[in-house]
């Protein structure tokens, strides 16, 4: 699955990009922050994001990719679900808790993109 992965603390890329490579996916562009119109161009599968870090733009910037590709898959790394996405109907969205183990994230990463 072509993948689009926003993570601000380039500390932790590396591991992300092992965990996401390790359920098929491959990675189309990694960025420090939400740019919609770059997810646009590269047209991913999937978006997977850092949801802790997102401010009013990037959640803003995040709708917009909702509304604007309804058939991205979206990916939410975060300590809670996002509560103000208004997801369509045909949107596909996973919610990774930070504080779940390697292979309980691996294994919700690899039935989702299966399911894809």
């Amino acid at each position: 699955m072509r993948t689009y992965v926003v993570e601000p603390q380039q500390i932790f890329v590396p591991s992300l990009l092992e965990l996401l490579q390790e359920s098929g996916c491959s990675i189309v562009r990694v960025q420090n922050a939400l740019d919609p119109l770059d997810v646009v161009r590269s047209r991913p599968e999937m978006l997977f994001l850092d949801g802790d870090s997102m401010d009013i733009a990037a959640r803003q910037g995040l709708q917009f990719l909702v509304d604007t590709m309804p058939e991205l898959g979206l990916c939410i790394y975060a300590r809670s679900a996002p509560s103000d996405l208004h997801a369509g109907s045909s949107t596909r969205l996973l919610h990774l808790e930070k504080s779940a183990q390697h292979d309980a994230l691996l294994g919700a990463l690899e039935r989702f993109t299966v399911n894809a």
